[in-house]
Parts: C-alpha cells; sequence; structure tokens
C-alpha cells in the first residue's frame, strides 16, 4: 500500500509540474485571440503594414490552425488523467445459499492505477503534440504574410506598367498628330503615319491587356485577407531598396524557420512515445472491490444477512516480450527517419534562401542598372531622336523604336523593383522573421485606423 501512495504522490508531483508548460502553451494560444468581431475597412489611404495585419486578423485559414492548436491543447488534460473507473453490477439469477444468508446482488469498482511516470509521458506526448500544431499555425501565419507581400507588389506593377503604358500611348498620340499634321501639308510621310499607328494599336492593346490583369490580382489579394473578391484595392507604398543580411538570414532560418521547429516538435514526440513503448511491457495493476448483497439467513444463524466486501487486485502478465520489442524498434525507426527528414529540410530550405537570394541580388543590380544608367540614356536618346525628328534629320522610325526602348526599360525597372521585394520578403519569410501576437496586430491596427 505504500507503494502505491508513492507513486500516486509522484503522479501529482509531476502533473503540477507540467502544468507549467500547459498553462504556458496556452497563454501564447490566448495571445492569438481577438475580440473584435466586426470586420474593419481598408481604405485607399492604407499601406502594406495594413494589408498584412488586415490578413492575419480575418483570413479564415489562421482561424483553422488556431483551432487545430486549441483542439491539441485540449487533448492534454485528457492524456494526464486516470482511466475512468469500472463499475459492475450483477444480479444472482439463482442465489447463492450461504450460511449466513442467499447472496442476491454483487457490486464491484474496479480502478486500474498508472505507474507514476505513464500519465507524465502521456501528458508530455500530448503537448509536444501541440507545439507541432502551435508551429504549424506559425508556418501559415508567415506564409500568409508572403503571399499578401507578393500580391500586394504584382499589383503595384501592374498599376504602375498601367501608367507608364499610357505615359507613352499620349506620348505615341501626340506624334500621331505631328505626323498626320505633316502629312497634310505635303510631307511624304503616309509610311510613318501609318507606322505610328500601328504603334498606337498595340499600345492600346497592351494597356487593355493590364487593365484586365487588375481584377483578378484584386481578387487573389482579396482571397488572402479574407474579404469579398470584388473589394476596392488601393496600392500606396512603393518597393524600397531592403538591405539583406545573407549570414544573419541563414542563422534565422536554422533557428527560426516555423517547419522545422514543427519537425523538431514532431521528433519530440516521437521519443516521447517510444519511451511509452517500452513501459508497456510493465504489468499493470488494478485495484477493486466488490461488495455483495445478502438476504436474511436462518433464524440464529450469526452474522446472519452480513454482507460481504472483497477486496481485489488484478495485475496482468505481460509474456509476449516481441511484441513489445517490435512496438520499440518501430517507435526507433519513425525516430530515425524523423531526424533524417528534418536534416534534408534543413539543407532544402538552406538552399531555396541561397536561390532567393540570388534572384534578390540580380533584381536589385538590375534596378540600380536602369535607374542609373539605361533609363536616363533612353531617355536622352528619345529626346535627340525626337529633336533630331522635329529637324528633319531623321526617320520617323527611329524616334519610333527610341519610344519602344524607352517603354520596355521603365516597364523592366519597375518590374526589378517589384521582383526585388517580392524576393526580399520571400528571404524574410524563409528566415522565420518572428510576428507579433495576433493581440497586439489588433491592438495596434485599431490604434492607427481611430
Amino acid at each position: 500500500m505504500n507503494k502505491i501512495m508513492c507513486g500516486l504522490f509522484f503522479t501529482w508531483v509531476l502533473a503540477r509540474g507540467l502544468s507549467a508548460e500547459e498553462r504556458q502553451g496556452w497563454d501564447d494560444w490566448h495571445r492569438e485571440q481577438v475580440e473584435s468581431t466586426a470586420v474593419s475597412l481598408l481604405d485607399h489611404s492604407d499601406r502594406l503594414s495594413a494589408y498584412t495585419a488586415y490578413a492575419q486578423l480575418y483570413n479564415p485559414g489562421i482561424e483553422a490552425a488556431l483551432a487545430r492548436w486549441q483542439s491539441a491543447l485540449e487533448e492534454v488534460a485528457p492524456a494526464r488523467s486516470w482511466a475512468d473507473p469500472r463499475l459492475s453490477v450483477g444480479h444472482f439469477a439463482r442465489s447463492v445459499e450461504t450460511r449466513v444468508g442467499p447472496q442476491e446482488q454483487r457490486l464491484g469498482l474496479m480502478q486500474a492505477i498508472p505507474w507514476f511516470d505513464e500519465l507524465d509521458l502521456r501528458a508530455r506526448a500530448a503537448l509536444a503534440t501541440a507545439e507541432v500544431e502551435r508551429w504549424r499555425y506559425e508556418d501559415i501565419r508567415r506564409d500568409l504574410v508572403y503571399q499578401v507581400q507578393e500580391a500586394y507588389f504584382a499589383y503595384y506593377y501592374t498599376e504602375r506598367a498601367i501608367a507608364v503604358t499610357e505615359g507613352n500611348m499620349q506620348l505615341v498620340a501626340y506624334l500621331e498628330q505631328v505626323v498626320r499634321m505633316r502629312y497634310r501639308g505635303g510631307a511624304d510621310l503616309h509610311g510613318a503615319l501609318i507606322k505610328v499607328q500601328v504603334e498606337l494599336g498595340r499600345l492600346e492593346d497592351q494597356l487593355n491587356s493590364l487593365r484586365d490583369q487588375l481584377y483578378p490580382m484584386a481578387a487573389r489579394l482579396n482571397a488572402v485577407l479574407g474579404r469579398p473578391l470584388n473589394a476596392a484595392i488601393a496600392v500606396v507604398d512603393s518597393p524600397l531598396v531592403v538591405a539583406l543580411d545573407a549570414e544573419q538570414l541563414r542563422a534565422q532560418l536554422s533557428a527560426n524557420n516555423p517547419r522545422l521547429h514543427m519537425m523538431r516538435s514532431a521528433i519530440t514526440r516521437a521519443e516521447l512515445l517510444r519511451e511509452m513503448g517500452k513501459k508497456e511491457g510493465r504489468p499493470d495493476l488494478s485495484l477493486g472491490v466488490d461488495y455483495i448483497r445478502t438476504g436474511e439467513g436462518m433464524a440464529g444463524a450469526e452474522d446472519s444477512g452480513k454482507d460481504p466486501l472483497v477486496f481485489m487486485a488484478t495485475l496482468s502478465l505481460p509474456l509476449w516480450r516481441e511484441k513489445y520489442s517490435a512496438k520499440v524498434r518501430s517507435a526507433a525507426g519513425r525516430i530515425h527517419a524523423a531526424r533524417a527528414e528534418l536534416r534534408d529540410r534543413e539543407s532544402r530550405l538552406l538552399a531555396e534562401l541561397e536561390q532567393v537570394l540570388f534572384q534578390w541580388r540580380a533584381s536589385e543590380r538590375k534596378t540600380a542598372l536602369y535607374r542609373d544608367n539605361l533609363l536616363p540614356k533612353a531617355e536622352q536618346s528619345f529626346n535627340v531622336t525626337q529633336q533630331s525628328f522635329a529637324a528633319g534629320r531623321s526617320a520617323f522610325l527611329d524616334l519610333v523604336d527610341a519610344q519602344r526602348v524607352l517603354l520596355q526599360f521603365q516597364l523592366a525597372y519597375e518590374k526589378a523593383r517589384s521582383d526585388g521585394a517580392r524576393h526580399a520578403a520571400a528571404a524574410e519569410r524563409l528566415a522565420g522573421q518572428p510576428l507579433p501576437p495576433r493581440s497586439e496586430i489588433e491592438t495596434e491596427f485599431y490604434h492607427v485606423e481611430q
């Protein structure tokens, strides 16, 4: 009995110590809750930070991941609880006559007694499962932020391409008027007039195609935000030159990437399950008591009608040891596979980061090249050709070619800027840049809004 009481005491102590970890998990979960049920509105003055905050507050995928995390946390309490006692009731169809009277009913109660470390292992395994869901939630949240940034910069580029193309159309339309006036004045510019009209039609088709892209791009961004697909989108932020530290990002990836944390938590869970498998071969103890209701015996019999009380103990006999050994080997194999997968995933993520950093550097080089070199020279070439055409020293085809090169360089410059911002966001997503809790995001979002 002293051994049993000692085991119960250790079980209580371990459960008390484990509650601190569980409490921390619940505290982290509660910090991700938001109080407002009314969906706020984004207006045309909102910046990219408002869009990313909005997505984290209202995206349905975030709520689904948070609910899975909560569900896993709720499994911890049952895991560290004792098995329910078993109550049995029996009625003697034919009463058993005894010296003290007939036995009529039987009432039994049986309770399985866990080993002192069994509940600890089960609860820690459940907490490890909750940690897997916690990091899955963090991974979904970071991926959501990146999706908002990617869709935002794609929309930005399309709007800038529309503005640049519209400006070029106005320029070509002005040239078309100049050529038309000269043609009416008797100049032999019929071929030039046809060419400028063809160029004008090409730009108009390009402009219409760009405008048609805005709706599906807005629908994509709104879907990530959790808004109606036809909600208005306004892009006020322009991509900025971002300085990335490659070494710091590599170190952050290994330490902070949610996918790696998720796999590490899964390994911890597998190790705990292996420990539980090792202990499955121990005998299971159950304690119980039987109460037998006895009727009145013969008159004058000693202890007539006295109800017997029987204390019982049952012990399982785990004789088939190979069964338990196979379970332990199976669990060890899963752990080895999980560790190998972790190393493989980390290597792949680092390789993906290197590719993203290369793309970011290439975009930054292109941005600087077009901004500082090619674009000013294209503008200068167009202006010189325009002046030369006005003076009659160059052909109109040269002017159209110069205008076309200028348009290509302007669009390439805007594309390089948006690509650079997108690649920088992808690098930060891989590195697992920490995000504040949603409760803080909500407070800041509504403070800025007011």
